[in-house]
């Protein structure tokens, strides 16, 4: 997996997950990590996560559930960046990260709701 210039992988841990963080745009920060900790998520169900950014909190949620989990994110680097996480943890069958504003999800999900 490629890692970008100015790119780090950091490994969580707790986890294992490795994630792509850059000092250029949004970085998670321990917040994101104690609130996936706490979170207390359906064993099955729709989970998504909306602004996902680098994708965290859906890449480490995915240890506590074997819902469907989807992240969305509307900046294309960020949004690749968790795209590269998710296949770096070999989590693409866990996981979807969808590039798109969150108006938009609506008409993309339709009717559908999401246990949380």
């Amino acid at each position: 997996m490629e890692i970008h210039p100015g790119e780090r992988l950091d490994l969580i841990s707790k986890s294992g997950l490795k994630i792509i963080q850059s000092k250029e745009v949004f970085s998670f920060s321990l917040d994101a990590v104690l609130l996936a900790d706490f979170a207390n998520v359906p064993k099955k169900g729709r989970i998504i996560d909306l602004c996902t950014g680098t994708g965290v909190i859906p890449l480490l949620i995915s240890q506590k559930t074997e819902g469907e989990i989807y992240g969305v994110e509307i900046q294309e680097r960020l949004w690749d960046m968790a795209e590269r996480s998710r296949k770096i943890n070999q989590l693409e069958k866990r996981v979807c990260f969808i590039l798109g504003d969150i108006k938009d999800m609506p008409a993309r999900f339709g009717d559908g709701r999401f246990d949380y």
